[in-house]
């Protein structure tokens, strides 16, 4: 009964942290008024998102960032199922994972519901070009 509940706040607390914040910032109007190609940094970027949740760069020397809004979730709900003893964290990241889907999807339908025909999105991509500036971004 205390590993429930201990697991029951501890998925409260992550899906809590995961919406706060206001705005959206995988929303299309968000990204457009906060990353300007040939003007953002990629310091401005990572002080906006973060550190990416994956990067690679080019043959040519541009270099991508991709973030998901969910941050990688599923990812270490799987992870920490290898550690000994810790099923009842990687269950509360999982029900995590699965509450932000399901909010996604609630907003969506919510979103069609009143009309809101802003674009939102689970994952942004920032190309940077040679000199660290943002070159392009697509949702």
């Amino acid at each position: 009964m205390k590993r429930t509940l201990l697991c029951l706040l501890a998925v409260t607390l992550l899906a809590g942290c995961s919406t706060m914040g206001g705005e959206d910032k995988f929303s299309a109007t968000y990204v457009k008024n906060h990353i300007i190609p040939h003007k953002t940094t990629q310091s401005e970027v990572q002080a906006i998102y973060g550190v990416p949740d994956s990067q690679f760069t080019t043959s040519s020397g541009h270099v991508n960032w991709r973030y998901n809004k969910n941050g990688n979730l599923s990812d270490a709900a799987n992870l920490v199922g290898y550690i000994p003893g810790a099923s009842a964290v990687s269950s509360a990241l999982s029900m995590t994972n699965h509450a932000n889907n399901a909010s996604n999807a609630a907003n969506t339908a919510s979103g069609k519901i009143s009309g809101d025909t802003e674009h939102h999105s689970d994952s942004l991509s920032v190309w940077f070009d040679k000199n660290k500036v943002v070159d392009d971004w697509s949702m």
